[in-house]
């Protein structure tokens, strides 16, 4: 034993003081074992081969980053071990695979050579060990005692582990020896390299050694659960359980589906969600890592959770709401409409007053291209929101609105939150365009699903059927748009706050044909400013007037359109075409005008009376005619007329009876009513007073005066009560020209509140009962 210390002092002297330095990765070598290399084709390669050729020492050491492909002096540790080569094989592609015995630990002084290879300068450590120390042999016993419970715990260590553990002696060896065999990380491996002192090298292999049981008891435990529980159908969960386990103490990654799982937590952790829905997204999370990823149940969790963390779950802060600037944004693209505009300016400076952002519903009724649906990005803008529309017409399922059950793997959301999903925000516009228009099937009627997404004080807790969780959508400003209130059901309307458009009269569609129609048909056409052809001012009331009498502008945009594509057609193939149009331009570019204002206005037959109507369309003017022919007192209806006009045709007749006390002539004539145009729906009561007056004029055989328009519902007394669209109806009237209109005395007051453009030139006769009507058009 005395010889022992002088024989590791002569095997030090042996050792160089300069070292060829070999770069390892991922974990480095300790002293005392046979470990092989092999070193890749290369300078390395040559110059290892020839080091063996002479002195056979090498130092190994790790470098930091394992990715490295040269040789960085900077970027290697600077403890390693000092090996000899014991021998050595060349390899048919140029590379060298060589056996060494681990001598020393080392560190490096300093660098010799950096290029093309590393020399250092380097200074030894030996252990230093007193054998009598009872701390170091106490930590030895301990050492040993946790590596052969881990090992008869532990599969993966083999028998020769076991033998050579056993007939090492040495104290540092010992560490040395089990450290190697742990699975520890790259940096732990080399900070026991690093630990000169035995005693504390000894301390930290204790410790890893103990963290190495935890993990075998843990894994133990968890086998131990899933034993207690395991039944035929649950040994899938057990196995993936048990590899779970294996792989964290291999210290290996997790597989794809838990990576699924770890990402989709982290999002829903911080997605603000509320507390019952962040519970049912993290219930979610865990089936997800138990669930075969080939599986369509897998892909129901996947959609759903995208779902939950691709929503604004966050509440939105109040922004100002600038209401001079709503105002120019409004006139900027709209003309026309004063009252809509009003109304949509009271509407902002309400929620500028409670500076809150809880939404409301607007719905705005009014004929096709009337512009409802620019009104709806307007109110966006001047809100500061982003706008989303959908539209609901011919929508026959519930659920489009509030989605569809998890039950198969086609499940989606319905379209609000979809809609939510898009705009990334919970203060959206959103416009759900065509309300009116529903339909109602078999799969259920989605206007009874709208009422609780319509409803302020239930669409805080919205739950739509994918989710399954509450969404508040009390935040959101719903804009819905109708062309008639009739077909919305009574409940859903009663949830809306109504805005009424109405038509446009020609002057206004003439401006808005300048501002806004003629410069987007001139860019959408290819043309510019300068090579387009201009249009005077009765030119386009021209195109108004006699081609387009719809309420909107859709049809007069139509129309300047054709001029323009066949002005681009006319200037691709050099053909002339007028600088300026005129009004005997325009039938060779749109045809014949269908319109003609002398003709709709004019009554050339007895029984023949112009009435005014209110449609989804917007205002019109009906030309109720009556004819009689010989007979035995039947009346026929025809022209497309709902239950109420019928019942208006019904008390018409019975009235003119009573008033003419005629009775032979009408149960010796056979009467026919008729209302065009036969193709088009119509209904209401409000052509009472024009069907009498048809009625008695036919009677009478005599034509009633030129000029009139007349409106009203007529009772079997003679009385004449009000009606609704005095607006329309008025518009209406001046489109054929018509200045003389009849209206039920009650409506004078509707008739007062319309803009001075309207009234202008307009004479107004109201009436409390017909006889007035009589007096007024014989």
């Amino acid at each position: 034993m005395a010889d022992e210390p002088n024989l590791i002092v002569s095997i030090d002297q042996l050792l160089p003081e300069e070292l060829f330095i070999v770069p390892i990765r991922h974990r480095p070598v300790f002293p005392g074992m046979v470990t092989p290399l092999v070193i890749a084709q290369g300078p390395l390669a040559e110059a290892v081969d020839n080091i063996s050729k002479k002195t056979g020492y090498l130092g190994l050491v790790m470098q930091e980053d394992d990715n490295l492909q040269e040789i960085v002096p900077e970027k290697l540790f600077h403890t390693g071990t000092a090996v000899k080569i014991l021998k050595k094989i060349n390899l048919p592609d140029g590379g060298l695979h060589i056996l060494v015995n681990t001598l020393q630990r080392f560190s490096i002084r300093e660098f010799v050579y950096t290029k093309p290879n590393v020399v250092a300068k380097v200074d030894y450590h030996p252990d230093q060990v007193n054998p009598k120390d009872k701390e170091i042999i106490a930590l030895t016993r301990a050492v040993l005692s946790q590596a052969k419970e881990i090992m008869s715990e532990n599969p993966f260590f083999t028998e020769e582990m076991k033998v050579t553990l056993v007939n090492v002696d040495d104290p540092g060896r010992i560490a040395d020896f089990v450290c190697g065999i742990l699975n520890l990380e790259k940096r732990e491996f080399q900070t026991i390299l690093e630990t000169f002192d035995v005693k504390q090298r000894l301390e930290k292999a204790l410790a890893f050694l103990a963290r190495e049981l935890d993990l075998l008891k843990l894994q133990k435990k968890i086998q131990g659960q899933i034993n207690n529980k395991i039944e035929q159908q649950q040994k899938e969960y057990y196995l993936r359980e048990q590899l779970k386990a294996i792989r964290s103490e291999l210290g290996q990654g997790p597989d794809s589906r838990e990576k699924n799982a770890e990402y989709y937590r982290s999002r829903i952790e911080s997605a603000h969600l509320p507390e019952e829905a962040r519970e049912k997204a993290l219930a979610e999370v865990e089936k997800m890592e138990y669930v075969d990823a080939n599986s369509n149940e897998f892909v129901v969790i996947r959609n759903y959770l995208d779902t939950i963390i691709e929503l604004p779950w966050e509440t939105p802060q109040f922004e100002e709401i600038d209401i001079a600037r709503a105002r120019q944004i409004l006139d900027r693209d709209h003309y026309g409409l004063e009252d809509v505009k009003e109304r949509i300016i009271e509407y902002l400076a309400v929620l500028k007053l409670k500076k809150s952002e809880k939404g409301s519903i607007i719905c705005l009724v009014g004929p096709p291209g009337a512009g409802k649906t620019s009104l709806g990005k307007s109110i966006a803008a001047a809100l500061n929101r982003k706008f989303f529309r959908f539209s609901l017409g011919g929508m026959r399922d519930e659920a489009e609105i509030k989605g569809h059950r998890r039950t198969y793997v086609g499940a989606m959301p319905g379209k609000i939150i979809q809609a939510l999903k898009v705009v990334k925000t919970k203060n959206p516009v959103l416009m759900l365009d065509e309300i009116d228009k529903l339909g109602v099937s078999f799969q259920g009627d989605p206007a009874s699903a709208l009422l609780e997404v319509l409803d302020p004080s239930q669409n805080t807790d919205f739950r739509d059927h994918f989710l399954d969780m509450p969404f508040d959508l009390s935040y959101v400003v719903f804009i819905t748009t109708a062309n008639t209130l009739d077909t919305i059901p009574g409940p859903l309307r009663d949830r809306m706050e109504i805005i009424q458009l109405s038509g446009y009269i020609l002057e206004e569609k003439m401006e808005i044909a300048k501002r806004y129609i003629i410069p987007r048909a001139i860019s959408d056409n290819g043309l510019k400013p300068g090579n387009a052809p201009k249009l005077a001012a009765n030119t386009i009331r021209a195109i108004v007037d006699g081609y387009s009498r719809e309420a909107g502008v859709r049809s007069l945009e139509k129309q300047i359109q054709k001029i323009y594509r066949k002005a681009a057609t006319a200037l691709v193939e050099n053909k002339k075409f007028p600088r300026v149009l005129h009004v005997s331009d325009l039938p060779p570019l749109l045809g014949p005008p269908p319109f003609s204002r002398k003709d709709e206005a004019v009554i050339k037959y007895p029984g023949t009376v112009i009435g005014l109507a209110y449609t989804s369309l917007g205002g019109a003017t009906l030309m109720i005619e009556a004819n009689a022919m010989p007979g035995r007192g039947r009346f026929k209806v025809t022209g497309q007329l709902g239950k109420v006009m019928n019942e208006s045709a019904e008390i018409a007749l019975t009235y003119i009876k009573s008033y003419t006390q005629d009775s032979s002539y009408f149960n010796k004539h056979d009467i026919h009513l008729h209302v065009p145009d036969g193709a088009t729906p119509k209904d209401g009561p409000s052509a009472g007073i024009t069907m009498a007056t048809a009625l008695l004029s036919l009677y009478r055989g005599k034509k009633i005066k030129q000029g009139f328009a007349m409106t009203g519902e007529l009772r079997l007394t003679g009385e004449v009560l009000p009606i609704g669209g005095i607006k329309e109806k008025v518009i209406a009237a001046r489109r054929v020209g018509i200045k003389k209109i009849i209206i039920p005395q009650e409506n004078e007051k509707d008739f007062a509140q319309l803009p001075e453009v309207l009234k202008k030139g307009i004479t107004l006769f109201p009436v409390q009962t017909f006889p007035e009507v009589d007096k007024l058009v014989f």
